[in-house]
C-alpha cells in the first residue's frame, strides 16, 4: 500500500479527537453539531511547524486509516455512501478517488492545494470524519499508527504535578479517550477489572468508558504526592524485600491520590519505567461490607501531554501480604510494590518514627479556578517527600584518622548499619500470647559504634573453596 502518512503525536491526536467527535454527531446531529463544526474548523487552520497537527496532516493521516479500514477489516467506503449523499465539491470528490485508486501523490498535492485554498480542506475532513465513523462506528477497530515522536528524557518539577493532574482530567473526558481504551486493552482484561456478575450486560466499549469514568473521578479528588530522588530510590529498594505484614488503612496516604516519581523505575525487562501512579478506595458494587481496596492505575512515560499514560491496573485489600500475592510475579507487579513501598515511607509517622519529610507546594488561585471548571475538588497542593536527615552514603575512611592500627574490637571504631525493613511489632507485651500487630517499618542507614572513634575500614572476606 503507497498510502502511509508518518504522523506526529499531535497528527494521529487531532485525528482521532475529530472521529470520536463524528461518532457522537451521528448519535446526536442537533446536540453536537456546533461543536462538532467549531472543532472542525480549529484543526483547518491550526496546527503546530513541530509537533504538526495541521489540516492537511491530519486529512493525510486520515486517509491512511481509511485505507487501512479497507485492508485489514474490508471496510470499503461504500459502507458510507449515505453520509456523501450532500457532498456537491467535486474537488473533494476527486481527492477522494484519488485515494480510493491508489494515486497518493496526486491526492497529497490535491490536499496541500486545499490548505492553501481554504474551503475545500474543511469539506475534505469532515468527509474523512464521517466516513470513518460510519466505517468504524465504536472507535475500536486497530489501525496503523505510525508515530514519529519519541518521548525526550524524564523530567518533572514538583509545580508541574497539578498542571499535569487536570491535563488526564481533560483527556479522560475526552470521547476518543474511552474509545481508545477499548481499541487496546482485550475484552478479557476489561472483564477482569470489572466482573460480569458485578457489572452485568456492559459491552466492551461500556467497560471501557466506566473505566475512564472512574479514572477521571479518582484525580479529582486526588491528594497529589511527588516524591523526590531520593526518596524514589528508598522506595525502589524497599520493593525488592519483602513485605511481611499485612496492608491496612494507615498505610495508605490519603483515600485517593496521585503519586509522580522523580527518578522513574525500571520493574520489568522491556517494559516502560514506573513515573508515576494514581489510586483510590474501591467499593464492591452491592456488598458494602467487603473490606477496604484500593484500585491502582500505574502510569509510564510517553510523548503525549501531559507526558502520561496508563501501563496497568492493580487492586489492594486490607489484609494483603505483599510477599505472598507477589512472590509468583515479581517482576510484572513490581511497580506496584513500589507504589506501596511508597506509602509505607509517607505513611510511617503514624507507626514508629518518621523517615520523610513532608513540605507543600501550592497551586496559584487562578490555576485552582481552572481545575475547578474541570470537576477537581482537591486544592491543588502538591506533598513534596524528601528522605529525612539523610547521611552521607560513604563513610570516612580509617586512613584520614590518627587512631591506632584497625583491630577486631567493634568498640575500637564506628561503622553504618545499612538501610533496611524490620517487622516491627506495636504492642511486645501481647507478642508472646499472639494479642500483638505488626507495620512494616523502614530504617535508614545510620551509624553505630563510639562518636568519639573512627569509622572502621570495610573489610570484604572472600573464602576460598
Amino acid at each position: 500500500m503507497s498510502g502511509i502518512f508518518v504522523a506526529t503525536q499531535a497528527t494521529a491526536d487531532n485525528w482521532r479527537h475529530l472521529t470520536a467527535l463524528a461518532r457522537t454527531y451521528q448519535r446526536s446531529p442537533a446536540l453536537e453539531d456546533e461543536r462538532f463544526e467549531r472543532t472542525l474548523r480549529r484543526i483547518a487552520t491550526g496546527g503546530d511547524p513541530v509537533k504538526g497537527g495541521s489540516g492537511a496532516q491530519v486529512a493525510l493521516f486520515g486517509a491512511s486509516q481509511l485505507l487501512q479500514l479497507e485492508e485489514q477489516h474490508g471496510r470499503t467506503i461504500e459502507y458510507a455512501m449515505h453520509v456523501l449523499i450532500d457532498l456537491d465539491n467535486d474537488a473533494v470528490w476527486d481527492a477522494l478517488g484519488d485515494v480510493y485508486q491508489d494515486n497518493w501523490p496526486a491526492y497529497e498535492r490535491k490536499v496541500w492545494a486545499f490548505e492553501r485554498a481554504g474551503g475545500p480542506l474543511l469539506e475534505l475532513l469532515r468527509t474523512l470524519v464521517r466516513v470513518a465513523a460510519v466505517l468504524d462506528p465504536d472507535g475500536t477497530l486497530p489501525t496503523l499508527v505510525l508515530n514519529g515522536t519519541e518521548p525526550g528524557p524524564w523530567a518533572v518539577k514538583p509545580r508541574q504535578v497539578a498542571e499535569w493532574r487536570r491535563q488526564l482530567v481533560a483527556r479522560l473526558e475526552a470521547p476518543e479517550t474511552s474509545e481508545g481504551t477499548a481499541r487496546e486493552m482485550s475484552e478479557e482484561q476489561l472483564t477482569a477489572l470489572f466482573p460480569e456478575d458485578l457489572f452485568p450486560g456492559l459491552s466492551h466499549v461500556e467497560r471501557a468508558r466506566l473505566l475512564c469514568e472512574q479514572e477521571r473521578d479518582r484525580l479529582r479528588g486526588a491528594r497529589m504526592f511527588f516524591a523526590d530522588a531520593d526518596t524514589t530510590a528508598v522506595a525502589t529498594r524497599k520493593a525488592a524485600r519483602p513485605r511481611k505484614t499485612p496492608l491496612d488503612t494507615r498505610r495508605v496516604p490519603s483515600p485517593s491520590g496521585f503519586l509522580v516519581l522523580d527518578q522513574p523505575v525500571d520493574y520489568a525487562p522491556g517494559m516502560a519505567p514506573l513515573v508515576a501512579a494514581s489510586w483510590s478506595a474501591w467499593q464492591v458494587p452491592g456488598r458494602p461490607d467487603e473490606p477496604t481496596t484500593w484500585f491502582l492505575t500505574l502510569y509510564a512515560h510517553t510523548a503525549a501531554t501531559p507526558p502520561l499514560a496508563p501501563i496497568g491496573f492493580e487492586r489492594m485489600t486490607v489484609g494483603d501480604v505483599l510477599a505472598e500475592k507477589y512472590a509468583s510475579q515479581e517482576n510484572a507487579d513490581f511497580a506496584a510494590r513500589a507504589v506501596v513501598a511508597c506509602w509505607d515511607l509517607i505513611t510511617q509517622e503514624r507507626v514508629g518514627k518518621a523517615v520523610v519529610d513532608v513540605a507543600e507546594e501550592r497551586r496559584k488561585p487562578v490555576k485552582v479556578r481552572a481545575d475547578r471548571r474541570r470537576g477537581i475538588t482537591d486544592d491543588g497542593t502538591v506533598q513534596l517527600v524528601t528522605i529525612r536527615g539523610r547521611q552521607a552514603s560513604v563513610p570516612r575512611s580509617r586512613r584520614e584518622t590518627d587512631g591506632p592500627a584497625p583491630t577486631r574490637r567493634y568498640d575500637r571504631g564506628q561503622w553504618w548499619v545499612h538501610e533496611h525493613t524490620r517487622d516491627h511489632c506495636m504492642n511486645p507485651a501481647l507478642h508472646r500470647e499472639g494479642g500483638c500487630t505488626h507495620q512494616d517499618i523502614t530504617v535508614l542507614d545510620y551509624p553505630k559504634g563510639p562518636e568519639d572513634k573512627p569509622f572502621l575500614d570495610t573489610v570484604y572476606v572472600v573464602k576460598a573453596d
